[in-house]
């Protein structure tokens, strides 16, 4: 079982995903042949899908965007989801911080080297002349 849905029963949720699924394939007009050429999977993968009470989240966001629908959001009311998000929320600022100090100390590096390359050219323009000279 993914960590997405111990997480989904663990908040005491009961979506069965399938069924949603179904409701927005007929809603859209799709048929199980469409979506499972669209997912490059089998029909009878497609009825196990819609029967499943609970499926993969790679699985899931990949239904999602051939239904162009998102199914995650039946699982984010949960309180445990609201904290998994605070937190990737946190750690994604973070990471954003530390890069943007990290681009900022390569671009120093890179100017102190174009003027590293320009002292260069300049420093042998003038040995070019002397030789002339």
């Amino acid at each position: 079982m993914s960590k997405f849905n111990e997480l989904n029963e663990k908040a005491g949720m009961s979506v069965h995903i399938g069924l949603m699924i179904w409701k927005e394939m007929k809603q859209k007009g799709m048929t199980i042949v469409t979506l499972s050429e669209q997912l490059a999977i089998s029909k009878s993968k497609i009825q196990d899908i819609i029967n499943s009470k609970s499926l993969d989240i790679e699985l899931l966001v990949n239904i999602s965007e051939a239904l162009k629908h998102n199914f995650l959001a039946y699982y984010q009311t949960g309180a445990v989801f609201r904290d998994l998000s605070h937190e990737e929320k946190r750690k994604s600022s973070e990471e954003i911080r530390r890069l943007k100090v990290l681009l900022t100390e390569k671009n120093k590096a890179l100017d102190l080297k174009d003027k590293t390359i320009q002292n260069l050219s300049n420093t042998i323009s003038i040995l070019e002349k002397g030789q002339l000279y």
